[in-house]
């Protein structure tokens, strides 16, 4: 027909293609990079510690007469999460006032809750121990608390409630905690308000808090042991 026109040709269009032999490669190249990028990444991030929160407080008297000590004990589960990369706990605290007066920890200890007619266990060379009416505690100081990557420990750390073991000043400061008896005085029957911190070398630092009901003070006085239930929030 007269006047009709061509339509124009489209443009050619190159479609690439990968051989068999350059797509593994490229996948390989990919998965490498991908590998080297996380062990970059976890290489900088070290160690990575899960803390669960103590489940309950056990406080216990220290001692004889004017000497005697309130210690408050707190079970410590943690998981080291990272791949490679272990960690040291080197610093732990515990306050009752939100941080007014804060105690350093002592140690690590064990607990053995036996009867009045039940033997407890001898205590071992090395180690200090302390019988209360139905309560055995077995004291290790200066050991190192570390958690190797991969790993679950578990740590039940004691915390001196004195004055010797105190950092605080001012009117709410340590001069409150000079004897058991002056500790306990201190303590609301209401309930107890714990933050414990926790100071970790690669993975810094934690912090706990853990809220009790009511108590009896005179059957702690009394008997010189109570375990505290406590419903804990992370902070």
């Amino acid at each position: 027909m007269a006047g009709s026109q061509s339509k124009p040709a489209g443009r050619l269009r190159f479609k690439p293609t990968l051989r068999l032999e350059e797509s593994l490669s490229l996948a390989a190249f990919l998965m490498s990079l991908s590998i080297t990028l996380i062990n970059i990444y976890y290489a900088m991030r070290g160690a990575e510690i899960a803390v669960d929160p103590p489940a309950q407080l056990i406080l216990y008297r220290d001692g004889a007469g004017d000497a005697s000590v309130l210690t408050i004990a707190v079970r410590i589960d943690m998981i080291n999460v990272a791949d490679g990369y272990g960690d040291v706990l080197k610093t732990a605290s515990l306050s009752l006032d939100g941080g007014g007066a804060a105690f350093g920890y002592e140690g690590t200890i064990r607990t053995v809750f036996a009867g009045a007619d039940q033997k407890t266990p001898d205590c071992e060379l090395g180690l200090r121990c302390l019988q209360l009416p139905g309560l055995y505690v077995i004291e290790r100081t200066d050991e190192i608390i570390d958690v190797p990557s991969g790993a679950a420990r578990a740590f039940t750390l004691s915390f001196p409630a004195v004055t010797w073991n105190c950092a605080g000043s001012g009117r709410n400061g340590c001069s409150r905690f000079a004897s058991f008896p002056k500790t306990i005085a201190t303590l609301s029957e209401k309930g107890l308000s714990a933050t414990i911190k926790l100071g970790f070398h690669s993975d810094g630092e934690r912090k706990l808090t853990c809220r009790t009901g009511t108590f009896d003070r005179n059957y702690l006085q009394k008997v010189g042991w109570i375990s505290l239930p406590c419903e804990i929030t992370k902070a």
